[in-house]
């Protein structure tokens, strides 16, 4: 039940982020229809320095800045580049007044990244949010998204997600995406050491204990089979055309079936192997 609810919060969050970019976009099209806009006073001062004029008043600055934010993206329908760079500064100020604030690194991933086209400089700001809110896991996966979504960095994004995924109460996915991307670089055995680990969790429902370890024999599988696919090309000098070919040329005795009943699937154009 307890994995049940995280995977829940899990899918909530994800959905609500998707929501929150989706209405942006259709408010910002109502507002240029009624041709509304909004201008942007964001100081030029550096974030430490504008911490130090803040003083007390950090958390209100803080919850300003933001406000300036949401209200100048939601209101003009286009955004310069050098606009977008006056917004970055504003979040890396809201974050440096108020370091522990959620809606900063969440508003950061949803303009920063999705419509500034400036995954780095999200992930900088979530980075930051990660080493301060250790207890969070958000911070992790929107950071393993983005290396695996806008930079295509599998093995950044697998880090990342391994490494989130040992946060208390991070969702079950978050682990499983890790071993998928390790998978995919052929670093399955990072996978199946985090994976093996996560089932001496006693609060593991069984459901999620079987998924676990369905996973870890499909790497193990994988892991197999890539030795073969090398060991065939060191001998014929290519990829094999089909995984059969492993057994017909006596690499392997027999192809391994997944936990779910299906066989695995292979690239010969690049080798890859694929379990679904």
């Amino acid at each position: 039940m307890a994995i049940l609810k995280k995977n829940v919060l899990f899918l909530v969050s994800s959905l609500f982020l998707s929501l929150f970019i989706f209405s942006n976009g259709m408010i910002k099209e109502k507002r240029k229809i009624l041709g509304a806009s909004y201008s942007i006073n964001i100081p030029s001062t550096p974030p430490n320095v504008i911490k130090l004029l803040a003083g007390e008043f950090s958390g209100i600055m803080a919850d300003y800045l933001l406000l300036q934010i949401g209200s100048y993206i939601g209101s003009n329908s286009g955004t310069s580049q050098d606009q977008w760079k006056i917004i970055h500064l504003g979040f890396e100020q809201a974050f440096e007044l108020d370091p522990y604030f959620q809606q900063t690194y969440l508003q950061a991933q949803a303009f920063l990244a999705w419509e500034a086209n400036m995954p780095e400089a999200a992930i900088r700001i979530l980075d930051a949010a990660g080493r301060k809110r250790t207890w969070d896991w958000g911070p992790g996966y929107y950071t393993g998204f983005d290396y695996y979504y806008f930079l295509n960095d599998y093995q950044k994004a697998s880090d990342i997600f391994l490494e989130t995924a040992k946060i208390k109460n991070a969702p079950l996915i978050i682990a499983l995406l890790g071993s998928r991307f390790a998978a995919k670089e052929y670093r399955t055995q990072a996978s199946i050491d985090m994976l093996e680990l996560m089932l001496n969790d006693t609060e593991l429902d069984e459901t999620s204990r079987k998924e676990i370890q369905n996973r870890i024999i499909i790497l193990k599988d994988i892991e197999v089979l890539h030795k073969a696919v090398e060991h065939y090309k060191s001998i014929f000098h290519g990829n094999p055309s089909s995984l059969d070919d492993l057994v017909t040329s006596k690499i392997i005795e027999r192809l391994p079936v997944n936990p779910y009943f299906k066989s695995y699937r292979y690239k010969p154009e690049t080798g890859e192997i694929l379990f679904d």
